[in-house]
């Protein structure tokens, strides 16, 4: 639980930073994915710029735009999602943020295929995945999220207690 604005900032920094690592991780899997199916990879990467771009974010192969921005706008959601579940989580042990980090992929899961892609218009793209792999992206999205954060707010605790930053120290 937070107690004060300071660990509420921290847990923020932290929750932003391991949900843009997982959104990253998330990434690589995906275009493995589709190298693996033998897919179009960019696709993914570019989808999320279909809201601003429209048909162009849709056509197969590389455009530098597209992947560009899709890679922004996947990076940054993915940081939004990560700073929520930051500052639900503080203060749970490791193995319960990481538990926690599963459970939250289900809520962010939820929230993405039925909320917010109606929302920005692009309601066709889940019934271009299966609901399994969309599931199963989400997961791994939720664990690599819940495991970054562990290591980010431990990174962070050893920097606080060699003065590498931290609350400020106070005046004798």
């Amino acid at each position: 639980m937070i107690s004060d604005e300071f660990q509420a900032r921290g847990a923020a920094r932290a929750g932003a930073l391991s949900g843009l690592c997982a959104g990253l991780f998330l990434t690589l899997v995906m275009t493995a994915t589709s190298l693996a199916r033998d897919t179009d990879v960019w696709y993914g990467i570019k989808g999320a710029s279909a809201p601003l771009l429209g048909q162009r974010a849709m056509q197969p192969g590389f455009d530098l735009v597209p992947v560009l921005l899709g890679l922004g706008c996947h990076l940054l959601v993915s940081a939004g999602w990560g700073l929520l579940f930051g500052l639900l989580v503080d203060g749970l042990g490791r193995l319960a943020t990481m538990v926690a980090g599963a459970a939250w992929s289900f809520v962010v899961w939820l929230a993405m295929f039925y909320v917010v892609l109606p929302v920005v218009g692009l309601s066709s793209m889940r019934l271009e995945v299966s609901l399994a792999r969309a599931i199963t992206f989400h997961v791994i999205y939720g664990f690599a999220l819940g495991v970054a954060y562990v290591v980010v707010r431990r990174v962070q605790s050893d920097l606080t207690e060699f003065g590498g930053f931290g609350r400020p120290r106070r005046a004798l």
